[in-house]
C-alpha cells in the first residue's frame, strides 16, 4: 500500500510551511501546530486503509523537484513526524511508537519535476523481513 505525501503545506493563505528538519527547528509553535493539523487533516481524508495491529515497516522515498544537493532525511525526518501522526489519528496504526513501527527506512527516488513528493509504503510484518538486515 502506497500513499503520496505532500512536501509543503499551507497553514494561511499565502504561506507555506515547507517540510524539512531546518523550517522545523526554526518554526514558531504555532505554525507547526497549526501546519501538522493541516496536514493530518488533509492526510486523515485521503486514507482508506486498514487498521494494523502488528507490527510495521514504513518506508519512505523521495522524489525531488531538482538535482539540488539533498539530504534525504531532512524532509522525510519530519514528513515521518507529522506522517505518524496523521496514521494515529486516522486510526491506521494504534501507536507510532516500538513496539508497533520496527524500522523506517528512507530512500531517494531521484527527480520528479512535474510532481515533487514523498511516498510512503507500510510493510506489515509478513514482509519485514526483506527489509530488516540479516543477522549470520
Amino acid at each position: 500500500m502506497k500513499i503520496d505525501l505532500p512536501l509543503e503545506v499551507y497553514y494561511t493563505k499565502n504561506k507555506k510551511f515547507i517540510l524539512n528538519l531546518n523550517n522545523y527547528r526554526n518554526a514558531h509553535y504555532r505554525i507547526l501546530s497549526n501546519a501538522k493539523k493541516i496536514y493530518a487533516d488533509n492526510l486523515v481524508d485521503r486514507i482508506s486503509y486498514p487498521t494494523y495491529k502488528e507490527p510495521v515497516v514504513l518506508i519512505y522515498t523521495y522524489y525531488a523537484k531538482s538535482r539540488r544537493r539533498l539530504d534525504v532525511s531532512n524532509p522525510c525526518s519530519i514528513i515521518d513526524k507529522f506522517t505518524c501522526d496523521a496514521l494515529v489519528k486516522a486510526g491506521v496504526l494504534e501507536d507510532d511508537s516500538s513496539k508497533q513501527i520496527k524500522q523506517v527506512i528512507y530512500k531517494y527516488g531521484g527527480i520528479d519535476k512535474n510532481n515533487p513528493r514523498c511516498e510512503l509504503e507500510i510493510a506489515a510484518s509478513q514482509q519485514q523481513k526483506k527489509y530488516l538486515p540479516v543477522n549470520d
